[in-house]
């Protein structure tokens, strides 16, 4: 009888499960098998030549192109200030946070607010922020005598002013996850310290950072990723990747690639090394992280 009834849980638990990895596979690895069969064709849309097997043509066409070069230099380069900056403000943030004082609860919402509005809605005011001619920017410099700056137009710091104005936004994502973390460290921990004659610094030092190590690392590569592979939205708005290139991130040039010239194996090519190198990024980061 108890065998029976162990069938008859484990037939239920397929069957429940059933649904759920059938929609998987239709949202998310049927297209990926789809894309990695595309990228070895070459299909171009734009002028109806027919989907010809082209073999690894694309990936050598990629890895020895200068463009990609620059934009994935790019990539990593935004992601490499942007996610450690993000994190850097997000634990001060919390820490700040994590103490009682009036209003705690409303400045923490208030905070929280950049993260909630869409990447459109934040390039748009950004875009007009950064404005050399009306922006609010270049004024509030001027007051202290620094020459107007063509923030999204010129090549030398385009990309840095997206990289701010994606630390605005997402800065509030770190802070909630460092938040979080902060909350669950058990308050006798501290008392211990204190009893053992530690100083703040050494509190945090010895106490804080190791018991919020995972959520760090969690956040820190849940961002990465984000950063790496998702990047579309604000830069499109604030630069559409230029100038010259200069702010050119991989899902724009991956976009831009398939979808505006209709190089579907091309693109289809660049959204799998995306893929793979995101992979091999995290990896390593995980790695050193672990440490």
């Amino acid at each position: 009888m108890v065998e029976i009834q162990t069938i008859t849980s484990k037939a239920i638990g397929v069957m429940l499960v059933i649904p759920a990895i059938a929609l998987l596979t239709l949202v998310c690895f049927f297209p990926l098998a789809q894309n990695v069969e595309l990228s070895f064709h070459s299909w171009h849309l734009a002028i109806g030549a027919p989907k010809t097997f082209v073999g690894l043509a694309n990936f050598e066409r990629l890895i020895f192109s200068s463009v990609f070069h620059t934009v994935l230099l790019n990539t990593v380069t935004f992601t490499a200030i942007s996610v450690p900056l993000e994190l850097g403000a997000g634990l001060g943030l919390a820490l700040l946070l994590s103490r009682k004082f009036r209003g705690r609860d409303a400045v923490l919402a208030v905070i929280s607010l950049p993260m909630l509005v869409a990447p459109v809605a934040v390039g748009l005011v950004w875009k007009w922020f950064y404005a050399l001619d009306y922006g609010m920017l270049n004024p509030l410099l001027g007051v202290f005598g620094v020459p107007p700056v063509n923030w999204l137009a010129d090549p030398s710091i385009a990309l840095l002013s997206v990289t701010v104005a994606d630390a605005w936004t997402m800065t509030p994502f770190m802070m909630l996850f460092c938040y979080a973390g902060l909350q669950m460290i058990p308050r006798d921990r501290y008392e211990v310290a204190a009893i053992d004659g530690a100083s703040g610094l050494q509190k945090f030092r010895y106490v804080t950072l190791p018991s919020i190590k995972g959520i760090l690392v969690m956040g820190l590569m849940i961002r990465a990723i984000d950063a790496f592979t998702r990047l579309f939205d604000l830069v499109y708005v604030l630069t559409g990747g230029g100038p010259a290139f200069s702010t050119e991130v991989l899902p724009i040039y991956t976009f831009r690639t398939g979808l505006r010239h209709f190089r579907i194996g091309m693109g289809s090519a660049l959204s799998i090394l995306t893929l793979a190198i995101t992979v091999v990024f995290v990896y390593v980061l995980w790695k050193l992280t672990r440490r």
